[in-house]
């Protein structure tokens, strides 16, 4: 009944013409360095500003004086982002993620006020994914065009161009600086136009500009721009119906979507040696993505917000119920300092609410606020109070989690797999390309053995290696492809193992059939597909979008056939040519010809297309298999209730059920010694300090790796030398803070294990049912 009305597309490509290489972005950053001291200036003041909003309690001032003041702060912080963008390179193109949205709820409120949230949703989907698109293909077509793909020439001409600074330090200045013309890199001629490397001037020379992050994200802005926009249109679709009940899975599939494309894309690139803080800039991005989808959730769900009669309201409610404490820990390990300042500042305004704004907006103020009388505002003596009851041990122990996590991203996953990647391929470069498939099967066989690990990092070491050896016989493409046919053999043989050799052999095992949760429901759905006969669409895609290790196991506790199921896992190699590819390219983009320059100057940006497609993949099959089990759940109830649950395994989980329970108990923070208080808050503040050194000095913790580097000729000979002083000491942070933890975890185990014994004892007495438990606890 709602007339069918059409919104007006976002202009996104003003973005790209002032913040892209396909504009005029290079020119924006070298004229910007002039207005940094302003653009510094008018961010302070506005952050000063801010801070008086808040002493002054602004949310009682006029309205129209609140608008001309939000609307001034965030005018002020878009414009400061964009002209500091030699600074902040990832600057604009966060405004961008953040103020599209927001310019598509201006529209709605100030056009289409009238139309449902939901219908809105469906109109933007169209208009945005078709915007991406054509910004794609404007974008892969630019960089067909002038040598515009990212390689070396590309890198030193950008890097010109934006104006950066030429550090020296980084590199050999006897090798890489022109004697000619003192304070000129090498590769550059007498009139800074052409790229080459004559003589002993090598490619590691583009070193100088290893800082020259912006140049990078230059290139790139217009890819995240049409990421971006294509995330917040699939939002938008999956909006349109906000009842439907599969509604939290595709949204779900949506953030997993734009995970994997970053995650690969920083992988691909920090092999490539785009800038030592593209991870910072990629983190950035993805947190002024989820403020703008939450910005569009706000657009469909305003009035249920504030009403809270939406079913999907309440179903998101409890679903972040569930990750509190995960939530939480991430907030207490990367924002500490500020709430800090938070908790200062609100003793200030406190301050001036009872001796100033009491009197002049005494009708204003609520009733319960008047009175309040404490140290605090009441806002935030009620979060001191809320703070007081959290699980501290738990938060705390999320906390350290966190920083383990990032820590793995950041060092393990990128510093250190590049060093181990290189060497990889010098060791292999001798050995016969039978001998290194034999090697790369044996160590991807006993990645896939492992449950946590996913098949992604298997299929790009086998680009990377297979194609460095395989090349010189096969060529570049025959090796390639040789490269993902070993990929799909060693996916399917780890299945053949996992389903015969463990599943089959070892699926008696309480243990075994445990760690798959065979009595979940989720599980048990998968055990109705899977024993669908011959080949169907949802046994197929739990086969490749289910989880490896449990649906492998699972086929071998069932006893189905291996030639099907083998079958059935065919579709995966969707995602493993185009993850081999990222490998593939990654090595390929530093391989030289004899003059120095770039070998295949497209590989970077085929790589970057080839982490999209295999996220884009693997967002596909994730989301067919979540979509397959809730189906199954919802219309196949009495199939799945009629499957007797394991008693073995019931009983396991009550067990380890209770074993949590009484943890939790043992670990209450009131019971908690004070020995054991200050090693889990040491274990935090170890790995703050871990982190932040990580974050905001990278450049001084590591050493700037390339793929086709050598440990003899760019370390001396020894790996650990890619460490630098400052990152020795943000590592021993990060192990002193997991020993801490470790001694607390070891101290609240044996505790808890004291007391389940004791609890043993009084079963004879009194049986110890869940009720009980949950009683006890």
């Amino acid at each position: 009944n709602v007339p069918k009305k059409k919104t007006r597309p976002s202009r996104p490509f003003l973005f790209l013409l002032g913040f892209s290489g396909i504009g005029y972005g290079l020119e924006v950053v070298k004229r910007s360095y002039a207005y940094h001291y302003a653009a510094a200036i008018v961010v302070y003041c506005t952050v000063a500003y801010m801070t008086l909003m808040w002493i002054l309690d602004c949310h009682f001032w006029p309205c129209f004086l609140r608008i001309v003041s939000w609307f001034g702060i965030f005018l002020a912080f878009s414009v400061s982002m964009c002209l500091l963008v030699a600074v902040i390179p990832y600057g604009p193109i966060c405004v961008f993620a953040v103020l599209m949205p927001l310019l598509l709820w201006g529209i709605k409120k100030l056009i289409y006020d009238d139309i449902p949230g939901h219908v809105y949703a469906g109109w933007l989907h169209g208009i945005l994914v078709t915007i991406a698109n054509i910004i794609l293909l404007s974008w892969f077509y630019w960089n067909t065009q002038n040598g515009n793909m990212w390689d070396s020439r590309t890198k030193a001409q950008f890097s010109r161009a934006a104006g950066c600074a030429v550090d020296f330090d980084a590199v050999d200045a006897a090798v890489c600086e022109n004697p000619d013309y003192p304070g000129v890199p090498c590769f550059w001629n007498a009139n800074d136009t052409v790229v080459s490397f004559p003589g002993d001037c090598t490619k590691q020379c583009l070193d100088v500009y290893q800082a020259c992050e912006e140049a990078f994200i230059m290139w790139a802005n217009p890819g995240l721009a049409a990421m971006a926009m294509l995330a917040i249109g699939f939002i938008c679709r999956f909006l349109r119906e906000p009842d439907d009940p599969h509604v939290h899975h595709q949204i779900s599939g949506v953030y997993q979507f734009c995970a994997e494309f970053l995650f690969l894309f920083w992988i691909y690139a920090s092999m490539s040696g785009a800038g030592e803080g593209l991870s910072s800039s990629l983190i950035a991005f993805a947190i002024s993505m989820v403020i703008g989808s939450i910005i569009i959730f706000a657009i469909v769900f305003w009035s249920a917000l504030v009403s809270q009669t939406s079913r999907f309201v309440g179903g998101a409610a409890r679903q972040v119920e569930e990750y509190t404490d995960l939530f939480r820990g991430l907030l207490i390990l990367g924002f500490s300092p500020l709430l800090v300042v938070y908790v200062l500042l609100s003793i200030v305004n406190q301050f001036f609410r009872r001796h100033l704004i009491r009197d002049c907006c005494h009708k204003k103020i609520p009733e319960d606020e008047y009175e309040h009388n404490g140290w605090f505002t009441l806002v935030v003596t009620r979060q001191i109070k809320d703070f007081k009851s959290w699980d501290h041990a738990r938060v705390l122990s999320y906390a350290v989690y966190w920083g383990v996590g990032y820590v793995f991203l950041n060092v393990l996953a990128s510093k250190f797999t590049t060093v181990f990647l290189s060497w990889l391929i010098q060791y292999c470069s001798t050995m016969g390309l039978s001998a290194v498939t034999l090697i790369v099967l044996f160590v991807g066989m006993i990645l896939f053995m492992l449950p946590p690990i996913p098949g992604l990092p298997i299929y790009l070491t086998g680009g990377i290696v297979l194609v460095s050896v395989g090349r010189s016989t096969l060529g570049l493409w025959g090796a390639i492809g040789y490269a993902s046919a070993v990929s799909l053999f060693l996916k399917l043989l780890a299945c053949a193992v996992q389903q015969k050799l463990i599943g089959a052999q070892l699926g008696g095992s309480v243990a075994v059939k445990q760690m798959v949760a065979i009595n979940s429901d989720g599980i048990r759905a998968m055990r109705v597909m899977l024993s669908d006969r011959g080949i169907t669409a949802r046994k197929v895609a739990v086969l490749v979008g289910g989880p490896d290790w449990p649906v492998s196991v699972l086929c071998g506790i069932l006893g189905l056939d291996l030639f099907s199921i083998l079958i059935g896992t065919l579709p995966v190699v969707a995602v493993i040519v185009p993850s081999v590819f990222v490998g593939s390219f990654a090595y390929i983009e530093s391989l030289e010809n004899d003059d120095g320059m770039d070998l295949y100057p497209w590989a970077s940006t085929f790589g970057a297309i080839a982490s999209a497609v295999a996220a884009g993949a693997m967002f596909y099959f994730t989301l067919s298999a979540a979509a397959a089990v809730k189906h199954t759940l919802e219309h196949s109830r009495d199939i799945i209730r009629a499957i007797p649950l394991d008693e073995a395994v019931r009983k396991a989980d009550v067990e380890a059920e209770k074993h949590r329970v009484v943890y939790e108990r043992v670990t209450i923070w009131e019971e908690v010694p004070l020995l054991m208080k200050f090693v889990l808050v040491a274990a935090v503040l170890s790995m703050m300090g871990c982190c932040y050194l990580l974050v905001i000095f990278n450049a001084s913790c590591f050493r700037e790796y390339d793929l086709m580097y050598t440990i003899e000729n760019h370390l001396g000979g020894k790996w650990t030398n890619i460490i630098l002083p400052l990152g020795r000491v943000a590592l021993l942070l990060f192990v002193i803070s997991y020993t801490l933890l470790y001694t607390f975890e070891f101290w609240a185990t044996a505790k808890t294990r004291a007391e389940m014994k004791s609890l043993d004892e009084d079963e004879t007495k009194q049986p110890l049912t869940s009720t009980n438990v949950a009683t006890y606890a």
